[in-house]
């Protein structure tokens, strides 16, 4: 059979249709059914409800029955046409005809009417050339002119996209729509990727308008300010064909936008204008008109606040008019707030924050106050000011701060930062009519925005999910967001404006998958896996070294390192996808979220590993997951070889082992006896060194009392030496007073009697007598103290040996004087002689040497 060419594919009912053009071919299981010819050529075919349609170029559409090919009663003014697509139309009650020229039909089974609505007319002059149905409520039409419309079931165009917002070429050739709803086409040049299922569309610089700053909505109209200009745009028809246009002499810098009075100024690079429509008026030229306000003490008035200080206008015939400079503040105002009291407080980005307070007339600055870290702020840097829930807020990179009268002083705000929890460095804040707050804030180095919706107890609700888009793209330091409305809420980006629909009819699938695509060994270089699950067959052993058993890997010891690529086909948000990973087998634990899509491992021990991979989208929801089993062999020490050369080395080792055991215990009770004749021996010895050291004990303990008595004869000695000194003393005494008396006395018979007494007392003072007993008692004392001494030095006379012995008994000169009969004088040279004749130094002690001796 020649297939020819193949133009469309359709599954029907349990079969697979080709059709080219000149015929079908039916398939079921792979395996060829039957064909049908075209009556002259298929032009397109199509399935719809489960019936099978094709379209001739000469008997127009037919559908497909048992019996053949029959013709579609009712369609016979569509002959000749070319047919792009059947879809079913408001629940499958009719089939919705799109031809190439004459736009979009309507069948109900019996009668095909053209749909009437304003949009098929554009349809019809844009040619169609593919559709796709997306979420059964909405028709997404490729045209070949014009890009692609995405309309309501009533005909409404709800979506235009075309070259001129984005798209890479017109000619759409192909629609398909993906499981989450949004779009891909197949253009002329290329594929694009339309996220429509998404509450943020943007307007980009493909319009011209440049970097966004600020906007507004007013008398129907929508205006973008931007660094190239002011641009406006009628608002009703959101979705006309017309561009956003540039408003004349607004060309440059625009900072703010803002009703006063019914009046929209336009604040600028060039200073300050009125916007009437699309016409502007220069009606101040103070350059960088940063923010107005009007004030609260002044009525009538608006200050502006600019790049060298603050100016006033006042109300005039319907207009502002500029009045002058106010005096007294030469700063740059650009982020301030008015507080109750109508005083202003003013943050600079690299200053601090300023307190301005007015005089009597709104000319002059009264005085103002100038707030850094020494007054409770965190830093002098990146600090904003806010009107938040009717109260001045400071917000830094380390919370929110408001300011304390009472102290004088700043302090970290604990209700506002528990409100804003968990973000702790915000940049920008705006809260709404509805008391809505809408901010931007800097998380793990991102900068991100989000919500907090008032609830009906009056608590916040904190949302981020939907804005997932716009991380990352805002301006650093002028942020902005415009919440206009409860369904439109517009945010200044870096390439435009963003804007926020938060209730669009379309759903939100959280469905995603993650895949590995990719898995390398890599000391082999070698690419083993790409994503295809059966890939995996068994095989004996590929060139490379990797072989494969049931559809696991396995790998040789030395090749234990490798790469896994992964990625999510989650395209609503790429960027901000993140992925986690565990290899099981080696570790349990997820790694930390990250938007890196490879892993490496390096060096894996012998074991077998099963590698997980899973994604995490900007809505926090996460992926199916994704696996890989493989399997690293063990190096060929530890193969079942190895481990049987093992065995056998074990039993021959065990062997040699209780050979071994049994010799050694032969020799160990050789040892053993040997052993114990020694011990028997040394035992022996230790008897008998006990007796010696108990014999030795014994001798001590008589050294000791020997010592103990000498101590105590000493002791005597000393004590009877003592008492003759006083003995001697007391009879001298004695003496001497009867030696008197005699003296004194005339008669001779007393001094007779006196006589007698004096020669009695000499005779019981019996020096030498006295001086034998002392001298053998000292002699057991002090161990022939006086012979040793006579030995050595045998040139002392009886008189100094006394001497040497009194002082060995430490007894003082005094003392000695009576013992010896002498004079203590005598006693003093006697001592000198000592010294000449035992040779002892000025400087030595004599008593300490006899001591000693």
């Amino acid at each position: 059979t020649n297939f020819d060419d193949i133009w469309n594919i359709s599954a029907f009912n349990d079969q697979t249709v080709f059709q080219s053009y000149n015929s079908a071919f039916f398939f079921k299981n792979d395996s060829f059914v039957s064909v049908i010819k075209a009556p002259e050529r298929f032009q397109n075919s199509f399935e719809v409800f489960g019936r099978l349609f094709f379209n001739d170029i000469r008997e127009g559409l037919l559908e497909y029955k048992s019996s053949g090919l029959t013709k579609l009663e009712g369609c016979e003014k569509l002959k000749g046409e070319e047919i792009q697509s059947l879809l079913p139309f408001r629940g499958g009650s009719s089939i919705m005809i799109c031809t190439l020229n004459k736009g979009v039909f309507i069948f109900d089974g019996y009668q095909l009417t053209e749909w009437k609505v304003t949009a098929n007319s554009i349809l019809k002059r844009n040619q169609i050339f593919s559709t796709t149905l997306i979420q059964d409520n909405y028709i997404a039409f490729g045209t070949i002119q014009d890009g692609v419309y995405i309309l309501d079931e009533y005909g409404t165009i709800v979506q235009h996209i075309n070259r001129l917002t984005g798209l890479q070429n017109n000619t759409i050739l192909k629609t398909y729509a993906d499981r989450e709803q949004n779009l891909w086409l197949g253009l002329d040049n290329g594929i694009d990727y339309l996220n429509i299922n998404s509450p943020i569309t943007f307007i980009h610089e493909s319009d011209g308008i440049g970097a966004g700053y600020t906007c507004i909505i007013n008398q129907g109209k929508i205006y973008l300010g931007t660094n190239q200009g002011l641009f406006v745009k009628d608002w009703e028809n959101e979705f006309s064909e017309t561009k956003f246009r540039l408003i004349p002499g607004t060309n440059g810098q625009v900072w703010h936008l803002g009703v006063y009075d019914g009046i929209l100024l336009c604040g600028h690079n060039n200073g300050t204008y009125q916007i009437d429509g699309e016409k502007s008026k220069l009606i101040s030229k103070i350059p960088g008109a940063w923010k107005y306000y009007k004030p609260k003490r002044f009525p009538g008035y608006l200050i502006c606040g600019t790049y060298s200080g603050l100016i006033y206008f006042r109300k005039q015939n319907n207009e502002w008019v500029y009045v002058d400079q106010i005096k007294g503040f030469n700063e740059s105002c650009r982020v301030f707030e008015e507080d109750e009291n109508g005083d202003l407080w003013m943050s600079h980005g690299f200053k601090g924050i300023y307190k301005i307070e007015f005089s009597e007339k709104i000319a002059q600055i009264n005085k103002y106050r100038f707030f850094t870290h020494k007054d409770g702020l965190p830093g002098d840097y990146n600090l904003n000011v806010f009107r938040i829930k009717g109260k001045i807020i400071v917000t830094s990179n380390k919370g929110i701060y408001t300011y304390n009268p009472i102290k004088d002083h700043f302090e970290s705000s604990g209700f506002f930062n528990q409100l804003f929890s968990p973000y702790q460095d915000i940049s920008y804040l705006n809260e709404d009519k509805e008391g809505n707050i809408w901010c931007t804030f800097w998380d793990l180095g991102k900068q991100s925005t989000g919500l907090f919706r008032i609830q009906e107890d009056k608590t916040y609700k904190n949302i981020s999910a939907p804005f997932g888009l716009l991380t990352n793209r805002f301006l650093s330091g002028f942020e902005f967001i415009y919440p206009y409305s409860d369904k439109d809420v517009f945010y200044s980006m870096e390439e435009g404006f963003a804007r926020y629909s938060p209730h669009n009819n379309f759903n939100q699938s959280t469905e995603f998958n993650t895949f590995i695509n990719r898995a390398m060994a890599i000391y082999l270089d070698s690419t083993f896996y790409t994503g295809n699950k059966n890939s995996a067959v068994s095989q004996s052993k590929t060139d490379d070294g990797i072989s494969t058993h049931e559809s696991t890997y396995s790998f040789p010891f030395k090749d234990n390192s490798f790469r896994f690529t992964y990625t999510s086909p989650s395209y609503n948000n790429h960027d901000n996808i993140e992925f986690s990973y565990k290899l099981q087998g080696f570790s349990d634990k997820w790694s930390v979220w990250s938007s890196t899509t490879f892993a490496e491992y390096l060096n894996l021990p012998t074991g077998d590993y099963t590698f997980n991979i899973k994604a995490r989208n900007q809505l926090g929801i996460e992926s199916t997951t994704d696996e890989l089993a493989f399997t690293i062999n063990p190096p060929w020490y530890k193969s079942y070889y190895a481990y049987a050369v093992y065995l056998i080395l074990f039993v021959g080792l065990v062997i040699l082992s209780v050979l071994g055991i049994l010799k050694r215990m032969e020799i160990s009770k050789r040892k053993e006896r040997i052993n114990q004749l020694r011990l028997y021996r040394q035992k022996e010895q230790e008897y008998i060194r006990q007796a010696l050291i108990s014999e030795k004990k014994i001798i001590n303990l008589k050294n000791d009392k020997l010592k103990i008595e000498m101590v105590h004869r000493d002791k005597e000695l000393a004590n009877q030496t003592m008492d003759l000194i006083r003995k001697n003393k007391f009879l001298v005494k004695i003496e001497e007073e009867l030696e008197k008396l005699r003296s004194l006395s005339s008669d001779e018979l007393l001094k007779s009697k006196i006589s007698s007494l004096i020669n009695k007392i000499n005779k019981d003072i019996d020096h030498k007598k006295q001086w034998e007993i002392f001298e053998t008692a000292f002699d057991e004392v002090h161990e022939n103290f006086l012979n040793r001494l006579k030995i050595l030095h045998p040139n002392l006379t009886p008189k100094e040996m006394k001497l040497c012995a009194y002082l060995r008994m430490n007894i003082s000169t005094k003392e000695i004087a009576p013992l010896m009969n002498i004079s203590v004088r005598g006693v003093e040279i006697c001592r000198y002689r000592v010294r000449k004749k035992l040779n002892i130094d000025r400087d030595q002690n004599l008593t300490s040497m006899i001591i000693d001796f």
